[in-house]
């Protein structure tokens, strides 16, 4: 597996996501039922994992920022209704008239409605904010399914890459159980001493080890790619991978040169992508801070009615009542009374809709906001935009250097992984055939068990060093496919 932990690493074996996803296709019918596949692996990992949950909520947050912000140019609309009591001496809030009671009930309703007219483009600005985050959040998913990507398909490389190492402990634990069935044969007919056979018996105790071990290295590697897929206790049990074939794994040909994976990645990698989109947030950023020095106009417009309990009206016509002002003496002997007449009205509370109609009113009001002096916390708030738009632009050639690192390795690497591939398949050849050889002449009665054994480490690690270089060209080489943006195959 190699090694480079670099910014991109979570997308680069998205390349090799797609190579592995046609290996479905080549087991049986039952097997395909039953078998997981890369594709299956990667299908079930995109449907529970939580970190593309997470970004999942974060594209929805966005969202709503987006929503937020358009919602801004809109004007406000908002209603208001009270129901309350007065009692004792209080002032009539429609007559303006000092009144006494044990309760006087009360009722206003309205409707304000308001509108910034002008911000200082504040709202433009952070709409294309809103704009830019979710472009973010899409780039941040991104990453989130590669980092995915990368865990899982390591992890499925890694199982295949144990069950080859099972599949030769195996070979060879047959092969020394014949050497032993042919060792006693001899030792029973005394054309052998026993304590050869006690050297090929040693042999078959450390290969039925080693078998052990490898399996139970096996067995750590499914359970962890079980883990990462989060799979039932029944679907663990009997959890296999498909296989590609030995020429779906073979690779030749790489690049002359990194420059094309250079160029296709600064273009196409949300890590990239992602950098960009903070660069000219915080540019916008920085516009938004200085529109704390323009001033800002604002309009609103207010509508309402009221009820009062205190409030009365005439029922009906007056009636005329007389009474005795006095008397009048005339010439000193005759007194007139003085009567007056006076009309009395009969009041009662003025009907609930008479006075809404009545108490109907409306306002309109412009009003504009002037910064003078706010303690220097606009000048901040620009310094502090200004420093923040820098810092992105550095993130940005950094997350760009980073990058074309990442690629220049990934070719070197992929290189050296071809010609070392190249080199073990030829120590290879060369170790099997000295083991080959050693082999006849050991059941010749030509060499010791030693040699035999020796040979056998030599071819052993031959086989091993081999499939470790076949499996890390085939990594590295779509790692490099994956840079320079070309359907990856193994086929």
């Amino acid at each position: 597996m190699p090694e480079s932990t670099v910014i991109l690493r979570p997308r680069l074996l998205f390349l090799l996501a797609c190579s592995l996803m046609s290996l479905g296709e080549m087991g049986t019918a039952c097997a395909q039922q039953q078998a997981w596949s890369l594709q299956r692996c990667l299908d079930h990992a995109f449907q529970h994992n939580l970190q593309i949950k997470l970004s999942e909520l974060g594209e929805t947050s966005a969202a709503i920022g987006t929503q937020s912000a358009r919602g801004a140019f809109l004007p406000n609309l908002n209603g208001n209704m009270s129901h309350g009591y007065n009692f004792g001496r209080t002032i009539d809030p429609f007559t303006n008239q000092f009144v006494e009671s044990s309760a006087i009930r009360s009722n206003s309703f309205g409707l304000s409605t308001g509108i910034v007219l002008f911000n200082g483009f504040q709202n433009h600005l952070n709409l294309r904010r809103a704009l830019l985050a979710e472009q973010s959040a899409a780039a941040a998913k991104e990453i989130a399914e590669n980092n995915v990507v990368l865990t899982i398909a390591g992890a499925f490389l890694n199982v295949l890459f144990q069950e080859e190492f099972v599949r030769v402990a195996e070979y060879n634990r047959q092969a020394t159980a014949r050497q032993v069935d042919r060792m006693r044969s001899m030792v029973s007919a005394g054309a052998a001493a026993e304590f050869d056979l006690y050297d090929v018996e040693a042999q078959l105790a450390s290969d039925e080890a080693n078998i052990v071990s490898t399996t139970n290295a096996l067995g750590l590697a499914k359970l962890n790619l079980v883990q990462l897929l989060q799979l039932s206790a029944a679907e663990a049990e009997d959890f296999q991978l498909i296989r590609p074939s030995d020429e779906d794994l073979e690779r030749t040909n790489l690049p002359a040169s990194p420059a094309a994976a250079v160029a296709y990645a600064m273009g196409s990698f949300p890590e990239i992508r992602q950098a960009e989109l903070q660069v000219e947030d915080a540019h916008i950023g920085l516009n938004v801070a200085k529109t704390g020095r323009y001033p800002r106009l604002f309009a609103s417009y207010n509508i309402g009615t009221g009820y009062s309990g205190a409030s009365r009206t005439i029922d009906g016509a007056p009636t005329v009542e007389e009474f005795v002002l006095g008397s009048l003496v005339v010439d000193d002997s005759t007194a007139y009374d003085l009567v007056a007449q006076q009309e009395v009205f009969n009041f009662i509370t003025t009907p609930f809709s008479e006075q809404l109609n009545r108490n109907f009113n409306q306002s309109v009001f412009f009003s504009m906001s002037v910064p003078l002096f706010n303690n220097f916390s606009v000048k901040s708030s620009i310094e502090q935009a200004e420093v923040n738009a820098l810092s992105a632009q550095y993130q940005l050639e950094q997350t760009r250097q980073t990058l074309t690192t990442s690629i220049e390795s990934a070719w070197a690497d992929a290189r050296a992984a071809s010609q070392n591939a190249v080199a073990q398949e030829s120590a290879l050849t060369a170790a099997e055939r000295a083991f080959l050889n050693t082999e006849k002449r050991y059941e010749a009665g030509a060499s010791t068990a030693i040699d035999f054994a020796d040979a056998r480490t030599l071819f052993d690690n031959a086989r091993v060093n081999a499939l470790r270089a076949k499996y890390d060209l085939a990594f590295k080489s779509r790692i490099l496919d994956f840079y320079m943006g070309k359907a990856i195959s193994f086929r």
